[in-house]
């Protein structure tokens, strides 16, 4: 029987429309995976694209700042506004430091390596149609150098902050010389190289002015403009008040609200400088018994339960105690001088009540202020040391007269002039804290160190162990941006000597030149 010619069409049809079903199925399969690959592909390209630019930037900007401690969590704020929809990442900052080798021509670098990875989840993911995987990583990495310029065109403050304890009259190194004596060479050798010893006056632009008289490397404008101070310290540091008195003063801040049932005066309103020619006995006396006390004995009986309150519990006759000092209010105001304070000072001499101060004479030491001349740190030669050892005062005096530099110009050119300047505070010490009454330690904690570098800017602090183990002793650790090249101990006076002026070239390093590699 013949079939039709219309349903054999309509068969034939139907046939071919399951086929082409078929087929269209089976080029869904390569078409989305184009799509997918087209899509996500372009996606991963452009997101690894931007996060090798961001380790790029990462790299130059920690290499640029060089702070070991930050640089991982700053280039991590690269990589997050560089790249897009992260999931999770890892990322580190390796520093390296090249020291200069003149003998094998390789200039001194800081290098930076950024690597950074990121993971992403994938938009779209299939066990039948090829894709990504659900998640991607993507890496980039980066490296970047600097090379350090030392002084260039800057000019630098210094202030030593130097140890004046007994235990520096000690001897050491080869030629058994007093550590003391050493101190004082040093200081003075690069004083000679900083400061311009002569002078002379010249006509300059139509005017009459003061330049350097003497060869060097250095411009004579530059070098009249270099400046050195100094602090010598041992439980306290000295000043000079009206009438050539010298005073024993502390930069500390005391609590008024401590112990106040022990007597109704605080450390605040003793007049400690009053007290200071009584004896231990008498004050004893004074504070158990009204009637031991002089006129007015109502007042001075309360005196001097305070009083004999803080020396019992410093155990050392002193009147620093770190139950009485008030830490966070001494960081926060350590760039204002205390040091006319009634709580804060007390005479030089006629003194039986205290220890650790040195000698009753006004000669002993005393502070210098910033100065280019190099005649005004003569006086240093005569200085002598002895009492006890508080680093901390030293700093915190020393960090003052540093900032005593600062103009504070309403004359743009004059305080952009400051700002470029290179500030360093060199603090030398022979031993631990004594008495060691911690508050070093605590002060350093509660960022003192870190107080000093904001207010003053571009301050670098560098610390020098004159036979003493200064780099094991974290007080100073934490004092400094990198322990294992801010802190150097030294045996001798060629050591020390080499090894500050290692500290000044550290210290007065500029940005130089970065590159990417």
């Amino acid at each position: 029987m013949r079939i039709p010619r219309y349903q054999y069409s309509s068969s034939s049809l139907q046939k071919q429309k399951g086929v082409a079903a078929v087929w269209m199925g089976l080029l869904l399969v390569p078409i989305m995976g184009v799509t997918f690959w087209a899509v996500e592909g372009t996606r991963y390209v452009q997101e690894t694209s931007r996060l090798r630019d961001s380790a790029e930037a990462a790299a130059l900007a920690v290499t640029i700042q060089d702070q070991p401690n930050t640089a991982n969590s700053l280039a991590k704020k690269y990589v997050d506004n560089y790249v897009r929809d992260i999931k999770s990442k890892k990322l580190s900052a390796v520093r390296v430091h090249q020291a200069e080798d003149e003998g094998a021509g390789v200039l001194e670098y800081i290098q930076y390596t950024v690597n950074a990875q990121t993971t992403h989840d994938s938009w779209f993911v299939s066990s039948f149609i090829p894709s990504f995987e659900a998640q991607q990583t993507l890496a980039g990495r980066s490296l970047a150098r600097k090379y350090p310029v030392y002084l260039g065109d800057n000019n630098i403050d210094i202030v030593f902050v130097s140890d004046f304890s007994g235990s520096m009259k000690d001897r050491w190194g080869q030629h058994r010389h007093r550590k003391i004596d050493d101190l004082k060479t040093a200081i003075n050798r690069i004083s000679d190289k900083i400061l311009c010893s002569s002078t002379r006056r010249q006509l300059v632009n139509g005017h009459w002015k003061e330049v350097c008289d003497e060869p060097g490397p250095q411009s004579a404008s530059d070098k009249l403009l270099n400046r050195v101070g100094f602090v010598p310290y041992n439980v306290r540091t000295r000043e000079v008040a009206p009438g050539n008195q010298v005073h024993v003063t502390s930069q500390l801040s005391y609590k008024n609200n401590y112990r106040t049932y022990t007597s109704s005066y605080s450390y605040n309103d003793v007049d400690w400088n009053a007290w200071r020619g009584k004896t231990r006995q008498q004050v004893n006396s004074c504070a158990r018994w009204q009637s031991y006390c002089y006129n007015p004995r109502a007042e001075n009986h309360e005196y001097a339960k305070r009083v004999k309150d803080v020396l019992d519990s410093s155990r050392s006759n002193v009147a620093d105690v770190y139950n009485y000092v008030d830490i966070p209010s001494t960081v926060n105001t350590m760039l204002t001088d205390k040091s006319l304070l009634k709580s804060n000072y007390y005479s030089v001499t006629g003194v039986n009540l205290f220890n650790g101060f040195g000698d009753q004479d006004v000669s002993q030491f005393h502070n210098i202020r910033l100065t280019n001349k190099r005649t005004d740190l003569n006086p240093i030669s005569t200085m002598w040391a002895n009492g006890g050892t508080n680093a901390y005062q030293g700093i915190l005096r020393g960090s003052q007269i540093l900032n005593e530099g600062n103009p504070h110009s309403s004359v743009q050119e004059d305080q952009q002039a400051y700002n470029k300047k290179i500030k360093m505070l060199l603090i030398l010490s022979d031993g631990q804290e004594s008495p060691n009454n911690n508050i070093l330690r605590q002060l350093v904690s509660s960022g003192m160190c870190n107080k000093a570098r904001q207010e003053i800017p571009g301050l670098y602090i560098g610390i020098i162990g004159i036979n003493f183990r200064a780099s094991q002793q974290s007080g100073f650790q934490d004092c400094v941006i990198d322990s294992q090249e801010d802190i150097i101990d030294v045996s001798n006076l060629d050591e020390l000597i080499e090894k500050i002026e290692k500290l000044i070239r550290k210290g007065s390093k500029t940005s130089g030149i970065t590159k990417l590699y």
